[in-house]
């Protein structure tokens, strides 16, 4: 008999909110005036989206006065070591810049300069490779014009970070050139026609390149590598791409504003050789279907955003992506454990205790995005007006209420006894707009866990998704105490209160979350904190889990006669003295 065939498991149907065109958050060309700053007021940047976001603001702002190649060169060379032996009008010769100042130069950055000074160092003498040796060969026959003609003989030439507006002919006399590295100017366009022809990795990142349809297809033939990351393309932006060197390998496209994903893959299937993409901060990067979708239109891709693809990468037979897959995607926290939070008192009769984790993330926060939209308020805050029936409440003020806050979280650092004293009225009048996210809430426990996800918002909104992920995150630890006039039937019941109860609340932790661009190949990215640390920005895990950790709540007992641990309690870690929180970021991708 032939054997049975078995049946094949059903494919996971994905549940998604209805969303159409017209509902994904655009903004609108004709928003309120200054929403756009409204909108951004009190978002923490992270450092390297501040260095970008300042970048582009110089350029729109300021009159950059036009700097062509050869000026931008000159005023490198002008900064760096090679300047003394360049220069023809100094009094020292070759031989006493190499054998005094050089030294001195070297030894003073090696010794004295700090880190940041070390690495500006490096920048601005980074201009080719084995620029000793350049130097030592002129040195040695005593000849600077020597130096100046090897110079120009390299195959790898470095002049980024120099205000550079504009090719021109100086860069034609580079013949050898191999690989350009332009990145940190303000190059708007490529004048490919001063290219040297053996070119073969062109560098272009951070400068304000709106387009690439007027030099993609004059960009030298045999060229394998472009990088335009940090640049200003948009869809828009994607015409000339489909021209690019048929010969072309690899190709940076990321940290732009591309939003439509198929229009770039359709873009970039035209090229046959194609080995290396990078669209990672890119809006289309965030989506769902965003690493099975690229990888199964161009099958010959082996690196997607710097990550090998490997054969359970690929997507199976009969893939068919959903719409929604490219214009939508979850946002995912996940608390993995809290430890060794104090245990606080217990309380009065008919009243709760909870702790639970409220996280900032005003940029997702679609109602606030309406409501600064249509209203010109100074504040963000409103205030209810109270029922008929009811007398106003009298509530801490704001002011108060940081107060208190400020000197809770210092005596909480040395008295941890006394944090539970310092409890404050929630105002439970009071809109903040949506802004803050709060988790589920959980009694107290030497190890607390939460649901997983603890939060999970739905969004049609790509940009404001990829921007979160270059801010700083807020999330704040709360005990809360809650009571009522008249005591539930479920004493135990977070939800059996009813209403008119009242919350006093106290924060017991302030974090701060540095956000990475998401990485496609990983679930989440992953955050310890402890308040050993000294500070209240949490540790990257970088690409560790922190949801495979077990902790002992116990020390293990030595048994009689045996001297080796047991295996299984070896493996769990040591319970942490500390006040410690493990934290997780993501978003949803399709995976098989």
């Amino acid at each position: 008999m032939p054997p049975k065939e078995t049946p094949k498991k059903p494919a996971t149907v994905i549940s998604r909110p209805p969303i159409s065109d017209s509902s994904l958050l655009y903004i609108p060309l004709d928003a309120v005036e200054g929403f756009k700053e409204r909108i951004e007021t009190g978002i923490d940047w992270t450092s390297i989206a501040l260095a970008t976001r300042h970048h582009r603001s110089k350029r729109q702002k300021d009159e950059i006065p036009t700097v062509t190649f050869s000026q931008a060169l000159q005023n490198k060379i002008k900064k760096s070591i090679l300047n003394g032996f360049l220069d023809e009008t100094s009094s020292l010769s070759l031989d006493e810049h190499w054998e005094l100042l050089l030294p001195i130069t070297l030894w003073d950055v090696a010794k004295f300069a700090n880190e940041e000074g070390q690495i500006c160092f490096h920048s601005i003498n980074c201009i080719t490779e084995n620029i000793d040796k350049l130097i030592k060969k002129a040195v040695k026959f005593g000849n600077r014009e020597l130096l100046k003609k090897e110079l120009r003989q390299v195959s790898i030439l470095r002049v980024n970070d120099s205000e550079m507006t504009e090719l021109d002919s100086g860069l034609a006399e580079f013949t050898k050139l191999v690989t350009l590295n332009l990145c940190g100017n303000f190059i708007g366009d490529i004048d490919t026609s001063v290219l040297p022809p053996g070119l073969r990795t062109l560098e272009l990142q951070c400068n304000w390149i709106t387009q690439t349809l007027t030099f993609a297809e004059h960009l030298p033939v045999d060229l394998l590598h472009l990088g335009l990351a940090r640049n200003l393309l948009t869809n828009d932006s994607l015409e000339g791409l489909p021209r690019l060197p048929h010969q072309l390998t690899v190709l940076d496209l990321s940290e732009n504003d591309i939003y439509d994903l198929y229009a770039v893959l359709e873009a970039l299937g035209r090229l046959p050789y194609l080995k290396a993409l990078s669209l990672a901060g890119n809006p289309c990067s965030v989506c769902m279907g965003y690493a099975p979708i690229t990888i199964w239109r161009l099958p010959r891709l082996s690196w997607l955003d710097s990550r090998e693809v490997l054969s359970t990468d690929r997507p199976t037979d009969g893939f068919e992506p959903h719409p929604d897959d490219v214009r939508s995607s979850y946002f995912n926290f996940t608390i993995f454990r809290i430890m060794s939070a104090p245990q606080p008192p217990k309380p009065e009769k008919g009243a709760v205790t909870t702790f639970h984790v409220e996280l900032e993330l005003p940029l997702l926060d679609a109602t606030r995005r309406q409501f600064l939209m249509f209203r010109r308020n100074e504040s963000l805050r409103e205030m209810q007006p109270p029922p008929e029936d009811e007398p106003w409440p009298k509530m801490p003020s704001v002011i108060a209420d940081s107060k208190i806050g400020i000197e809770s979280s210092d005596e909480a650092s040395s008295h941890e006894s006394d944090v539970y004293k310092h409890l404050t009225t929630k105002n439970s009048r009071e809109i903040c707009h949506f802004t803050t996210f709060e988790s589920n809430r959980v009694q107290w426990n030497k190890l607390m866990n939460f649901q997983e996800p603890v939060i999970r918002i739905f969004c049609p909104d790509l940009t404001a998704l990829r921007d979160t992920f270059r801010t700083i995150v807020t999330l704040r630890l709360v005990y809360s105490v809650t009571t009522s006039g008249k005591q539930a039937k479920d004493k135990k019941s977070v939800t059996a209160m009813k209403a008119g109860s009242s919350e006093q609340r106290v924060v017991l932790a302030t974090i701060k979350c540095v956000l990475q661009t998401p990485d496609w190949s990983q679930p989440s990215q992953h955050f310890h904190w402890d308040d050993s640390l000294g500070t209240s920005e949490a540790i990257h895990w970088g690409d560790g889990d922190l949801s495979v950790l077990q902790y002992n709540l116990v020390p293990p007992k030595a048994t009689k006669g045996k001297s080796d641990a047991d295996p299984a309690s070896s493996a769990r870690q040591a319970f942490p003295e500390n006040l410690t929180c493990h934290f997780g970021f993501g978003i949803d991708t399709i995976r098989f």
